[in-house]
Formats: structure tokens, sequence, C-alpha cells
């Protein structure tokens, strides 16, 4: 299962809690209270771009591993 958790610096980081390991983070951008990034931790981080508020973003980063958990790579052997 999937969670979030508050960090300092107004930072959120969304982890497998299987293992522990970050998978996203959700941050305040510069010292804007109002512009939050959203961040994919995977084998190549990816930012998800800029969003209104740190909900949009979290949105954001769940609706990328819901997509992820739903896609199945084939591989011809």
């Amino acid at each position: 299962m999937k969670r979030w958790q508050e960090k300092e610096f107004h930072q959120s980081v969304f982890y497998d809690d299987i293992d522990g390991k970050i998978i996203g983070m959700v941050y305040r951008i510069g010292t804007q209270n109002t512009i939050w990034g959203a961040k994919v931790c995977a084998d190549m981080d990816t930012i998800l771009g800029q969003y209104i508020d740190s909900d949009y973003a979290k949105k954001a980063i769940e609706l990328y591993w819901d997509v992820q958990s739903r896609t199945v790579l084939e591989h011809n052997v």
C-alpha cells in the first residue's frame, strides 16, 4: 500500500509501505506559499508539474502510480 507522510520544510513524500521506498514527493516551490511542485521518484526522476496547492500535486502523483500499476509491459523471450 502507498501512503503519504508529511516532512519538514513544507514537503510531503509518497512511499510504498512494503519497503519504505519514496516514490514521489510534493514540495513548495521557492518562497511561494501557493505554488507546489510534484515529482515522481523512479528510475529517472520526473517532474509532473506545478500546481495551485498541495492537494492537486498529491493527486497527480497518485494518478501517475495508479496508471503505472495498471500498465503491463510484455517482453518477448
